[in-house]
């Protein structure tokens, strides 16, 4: 499997084929995928999604992916790394825009098919993406504000959209766990907001219906639960940003480096400086 490497902050493609020009492949950045006509099946993480334009699937640095075009397919490759999602325009506001990704890949791995299935607000996004689309090719510039802002209004129409249509597929159990999901990725940077008296008190349970239901629903226990997902956000923070292990450990509520070091390293078996 190959690894594409983008060192720009933003590169977007738009072409139509009838046959996927690249590998199976993951990459060092994130990517939206729309399609705005065709069909066929997208491979991810080795996972058959059948896909039917319009269309769109949201994919971070370590998914791998292919698609089997059965009728010739219009793409839109939006591509950015953690850099572009950090600035250029990033005051305090904005800082909460990568949050924002993190829930949102976390709905998407939940979902069997395309990130959002209503027509009116895939029609909504293909607008946007067709106005991105015009702008790049004038500009070429991952600097364009203009970009930024209507990439930023896409990812808010599917947020917006992916929980609404999530929702009524699933029990009154299984939304609770999802609200409770939804809670620890918003509050991950928060420990005293994740302690299992907190969180039963914010959902109105006893600590053991919490925890029980939990198990039940997601297979693992919600402690273990929020340590992986923290796990998976500090790697990212690896690999993908130059942040400094101390800026890092502050960031994910750690009261000092040595406890921050750890924890990673009783999960991975290496400290953080190695594994970067």
């Amino acid at each position: 499997m190959e690894r594409f490497i983008q060192h720009d902050a933003l590169y977007i493609r738009h072409f139509t084929t009838t046959e996927w020009p690249f590998p199976v492949h993951n990459h060092n950045h994130f990517e939206l995928a729309f399609i705005h006509s065709g069909n066929g099946f997208h491979y991810l993480n080795e996972i058959p999604q059948w896909y039917q334009g319009p269309c769109l699937f949201l994919l971070s640095p370590e998914d791998y992916h292919i698609f089997e075009i059965q009728n010739r397919t219009e793409f839109s490759i939006l591509k950015f790394t953690n850099i572009y999602l950090d600035g250029p325009f990033a005051d305090q506001g904005l800082q909460e825009w990568s949050k924002l990704m993190e829930q949102l890949l976390a709905m998407s791995s939940t979902l069997q098919s395309c990130l959002v299935n209503s027509a009116e607000e895939l029609f909504k996004i293909e607008q946007l993406i067709h106005l991105i689309i015009r702008e790049w090719e004038t500009s070429q510039n991952s600097g364009n504000e203009t970009i930024f802002y209507l990439i930023r209004a896409v990812f808010s129409l599917i947020k917006k959209t992916a929980v609404k249509e999530l929702s009524p597929k699933i029990s009154s159990q299984e939304n609770t766990v999802i609200s409770i999901v939804n809670h620890i990725h918003k509050h991950i940077r928060n420990p005293r907001s994740l302690q299992l008296r907190e969180l039963a008190e914010v959902f109105n349970f006893s600590p053991n219906y919490l925890t029980g239901l939990f198990k039940k629903q997601m297979g693992v226990p919600i402690k273990t639960y929020i340590d992986n997902y923290k796990l998976k956000l500090i790697e990212n923070r690896l690999k993908y940003t130059e942040h400094p292990l101390k800026e890092i450990s502050i960031e994910f509520g750690f009261n000092d480096l040595s406890h921050f070091n750890k924890f990673f390293k009783k999960n991975y078996g290496i400290n953080p400086k190695e594994a970067r």
